[in-house]
């Protein structure tokens, strides 16, 4: 029996589920699934199998397992453990995985680590887990999500990726549609079918053109207009609601962070 609670997230954008649970001693048969999962510990210490690998792992830990691999990971005895888990159909990173490599794959491609204690990974892991949770933005998410599978698949190529001369004009479209829509929660699939770019080239080529992803663009681009409201006396509320926010705490944080002020100060010049 356990106190723990555990929760399951599975964003529209993606077709992701993240699995976190705190305090728990929950345990587990040695099982396989076919998703992609990848995850890390958040306290405690657990007992990790891959196949015909065994090994205890701990805050610090990130755990890569490939699809259909026997796999387990348990609390030590009398203990608990805390966790985040995030299955991935391999479809999606298959996908992806071709957009990098230039190489059309018909399969997902098996990472070859399954264990890791670096730092960045978990940190930029923990990251992503916390803007799915969040899910303030769907844009945010997926962009999130595209670029922490494309480090993780580049770390594993064998052979740098060909390099691709991006049109500045195909740039230029996802730029111009962000700006055309910047009042709707649109995705990267979405712009990216606009410019004719792939998901990972679109963010890559964005960021290099006009230096910050799409989602800092249309982020900023909303709290531009936000500013242009606020001064002909707009509500703020509905300021938030027009342009797209979640609600009005999420529209008042992004605004302070660009704009240094809240909504409200900015308004009434307090």
């Amino acid at each position: 029996m356990t106190n723990s609670e555990t929760h399951f997230l599975r964003p529209p954008i993606l077709p992701f589920e993240l699995r976190y649970s705190n305090n728990s001693n929950a345990c587990y048969k040695k099982h396989s699934h076919p998703e992609f999962s990848i995850g890390v510990v958040d306290s405690g210490v657990s007992e990790y199998i891959n196949q015909n690998s065994k090994q205890e792992i701990s805050i610090g830990s990130t755990v890569i397992i490939n699809p259909e691999t026997v796999h387990s990971c348990n609390p030590k005895l009398r203990t608990k453990w805390s966790y985040k888990m995030l299955f991935v159909e391999p479809d999606w990173l298959t996908q992806l995985q071709t957009s990098i490599s230039g190489i059309k794959h018909n399969k997902f491609q098996p990472f070859q680590k399954h264990h890791s204690r670096c730092p960045t990974l978990y940190q930029n892991f923990q990251s992503l887990a916390k803007i799915i949770i969040e899910n303030e933005s769907p844009l945010l998410v997926e962009e999130s999500a595209i670029t922490f599978f494309s480090t993780l698949i580049l770390k594993e190529c064998k052979t740098k990726p060909p390099r691709h001369i991006i049109p500045k004009q195909a740039t230029h479209l996802a730029y111009q549609y962000i700006s055309d829509n910047i009042d709707k929660n649109i995705s990267i699939s979405e712009i990216a079918k606009e410019s004719g770019l792939s998901h990972f080239y679109l963010i890559h080529s964005f960021k290099k053109q006009y230096g910050i992803t799409p989602h800092a663009y249309q982020m900023m681009m909303k709290i531009n207009k936000a500013k242009t409201l606020l001064k002909k006396g707009n509500d703020i509320a509905s300021i938030a609601t027009d342009l797209g926010f979640t609600d009005q705490s999420h529209f008042h944080r992004h605004f302070k962070s660009i704009v240094a002020v809240t909504p409200k100060k900015y308004k009434y010049h307090l």
